[in-house]
């Protein structure tokens, strides 16, 4: 079963992520950038969507392409071609992107006295 994303509900969740992504990060020369200026907005924009949707619904991998996709068409939709096409470059290298935010898991040394018995 998919989701309706005309539903009022899911259109208002997409365009709370958008209006978040638009204030918390200045994407007015988008197009103008260097690719490795792109990479890192790409990046930020990537962890905010993310972050929002991560605080309201669980979600699998799947179904977080398919938000990145429904939020691309209504943000072309809308006109917001900039955040439109970040999404797009999301979606297209969702796997790099993916890999960076991976956590690095880190291995706990134990801590071993030595101090002779007695």
């Amino acid at each position: 079963m998919s989701p309706n994303i005309n539903h009022p509900s899911v259109i208002k969740f997409l365009s709370e992520i958008t209006s978040n992504i638009v204030s918390s990060i200045s994407i007015e020369n988008y197009f103008e950038m260097s690719e490795d200026s792109k990479t890192a907005l790409n990046y930020a924009v990537f962890k905010i969507i993310k972050g929002n949707t991560e605080k309201r619904v669980k979600i699998g991998e799947i179904e977080f392409k398919a938000l990145l996709v429904a939020l691309w068409k209504k943000n072309e939709e809308a006109e917001n071609y900039e955040v439109a096409a970040i999404i797009n470059n999301i979606n297209k290298n969702y796997d790099s992107i993916k890999e960076i935010c991976k956590p690095i898991k880190t291995v706990k040394k134990l801590k071993i006295d030595r101090k002779p018995n007695g």
